[in-house]
């Protein structure tokens, strides 16, 4: 290699060092802006080039470093050291782990605040009265990551179901319910789908349709939840509904979600309970929310926590005795129906 051809390399090579550390700076620091790190990328792609050609042009001098002693000293003590720093990410232990909260910690404080939330327009007849739904998600929505395979996670989101009933009690209409829920969707077994009549049984018991096989979980092909099904949402949602006008009427939601065992719903609770999965997903019973409704006066109802379902969906009745439910009251935050 020539003198030029030296001098060129060099201050290309330290022109893209310092735009890759101005870049990486900039992307460890803020939230992810595609401009930024497109100019990272190929900045790493130009760099991956210039290191190429600089060692094949320099491959004898990089060959006589490593038979000096400082050299071989320095490649086992680099080698070393990064393997202490991969060790130490896969651990999440301090300071590895912390250089990584550090970041994630100043993109939170640099990104905008924003309001997003989804939302389901299950309106069929615009002849009647419009009820929307906004279901305000609380810390517990989501579950913690749950092992699959080969070190693979997935997360649990809640099931749910909204419905009317007379301020006796009795059972008017669906509005509202999660797809899983509507046929059984939660996998196949040898026998058919698995059934979950835990996850939501005061509303099944209250719809009052008993499957083949004695439970009251709906299978696929249910008439009566056609138009009223879709996938559970991940995040806040508002939820767009038609109710009929009846006067006064209590609107119900029963929420549920997997994995959130507590200090009393504990995985080994209930050993000789066939349904509880114990060693399994079923963790705390479902949530029931209720307000009374009139149809006349249209305004912000707020619905409040009434009671839990069975736990393995053995009854339909409502246990208003609330002191073993723990994180499970942090599903949602809050239930607001408005009636225009």
């Amino acid at each position: 290699m020539t003198l030029n051809q030296r001098s060129a390399t060099t201050v290309t090579i330290s022109i893209i060092f310092v735009t890759l550390m101005t870049t990486g700076i900039l992307l460890y620091a803020l939230p992810w802006n595609y401009f930024i790190g497109a100019i990272h990328i190929w900045a790493s792609f130009f760099f991956i080039i210039g290191t190429i050609l600089h060692f094949k042009n320099n491959l004898k001098v990089y060959l006589s470093h490593l038979q000096k002693k400082v050299g071989k000293q320095t490649l086992i003590r680099t080698g070393l050291g990064f393997l202490v720093v991969v060790i130490g990410l896969m651990a999440g232990v301090p300071p590895f782990s912390s250089i990584m909260e550090v970041s994630e910690e100043l993109k939170t404080a640099n990104q905008p605040v924003t309001a997003e939330y989804t939302v389901l327009d299950l309106t069929a007849n615009p002849e009647l009265p419009k009820l929307n739904l906004f279901v305000k998600t609380g810390s517990s929505y989501v579950s913690e990551p749950q092992p699959y395979m080969l070190g693979i996670t997935y997360t649990s989101i809640p099931q749910m179901a909204v419905w009317m009933e007379t301020i006796e009690g009795q059972y008017i209409d669906t509005l509202y319910v999660t797809g899983k829920i509507s046929s059984s969707g939660f996998g196949e077994t040898d026998t058919g789908p698995t059934r979950r009549p835990e996850a939501l049984p005061y509303w099944s018991h209250s719809r009052g349709i008993q499957e083949d096989d004695g439970y009251f979980a709906p299978v696929a092909n249910n008439a009566d939840l056609d138009g009223v099904t879709s996938a559970t949402p991940k995040n806040d949602s508002l939820i767009a509904l038609t109710a009929p006008q009846m006067g006064k009427y209590r609107l119900m939601l029963e929420i549920n979600r997997s994995y959130d065992f507590n200090d009393y719903y504990s995985k080994d609770r209930f050993p000789e309970d066939p349904i509880y999965s114990g060693d399994g997903s079923s963790g705390q019973p479902s949530l029931i929310y209720s307000v009374t409704i009139d149809s006349a006066s249209p305004g912000k109802y707020l619905l409040e926590l009434i009671g839990h379902g069975h736990h393995s969906g053995q009854n339909g009745d409502l246990y208003s005795d609330l002191s073993n439910i723990s994180s499970a009251k942090d599903i949602l935050s809050f239930i607001v129906a408005e009636l225009e």
